[in-house]
């Protein structure tokens, strides 16, 4: 069980980076300002994390945290970037990599591994290619769709990502 007093100084940090957010985009808070907002020294955030970006990956964990198996149902992860849109828009635009977005993805396509290999068509060259294809695919147009504000609700842009991927495979 963690220490009372880290999970206040990690629970305080969050709440900075959050209430920083509201005013400039994640790629231009610095250390400094969220020390300064979380009234802790540079010392004790860099004990609870390497750096900033290690605090965002951190973050992105606390949202998957929320879903039950993440990654297992094809329109969860959307859902939390919908839920979490401000955070995600801003993570996409410092071309960060999505831990959750990559999960979900491996997962869905170690289920189409294991329908190409019943079938007989099992290519690990292919399939890794085809992995790496769809995976930075994914991460552009969900990109696209947080900074164009979701146009569409998540279901519907799940529907339309799984369905390019789903003809990929027939």
């Amino acid at each position: 069980m963690a220490d009372r007093r880290t999970e206040y100084t990690k629970k305080v940090i969050k709440e900075a980076v959050f209430k920083l957010a509201r005013k400039k985009s994640l790629g231009d808070i610095t250390v400094k300002e969220i020390c300064e907002a979380a009234d802790i020294n540079r010392a004790t955030f860099y004990r609870n994390y390497l750096d900033i970006f290690d605090l965002y990956e951190k973050l992105e964990e606390g949202f998957t945290s929320e879903a039950d198996e993440t990654g297992r149902n094809r329109y969860e992860i959307f859902e939390i970037m919908y839920k979490h849109k401000a955070f995600y828009r801003d993570f996409f635009e410092m071309r960060l990599s999505s831990r959750l977005l990559r999960n979900t993805v491996r997962y869905l396509f170690e289920q189409l591994k294991e329908l190409t290999v019943k079938r007989g068509t099992y290519d690990e060259a292919r399939f890794d290619i085809s992995f790496q294809y769809n995976y930075n695919g994914i991460a552009g147009a969900a990109k696209d769709w947080l900074s164009k504000g979701c146009p569409c609700e998540p279901r519907e842009f799940a529907d339309v990502i799984y369905g390019f991927i789903a003809k990929q495979y027939k």
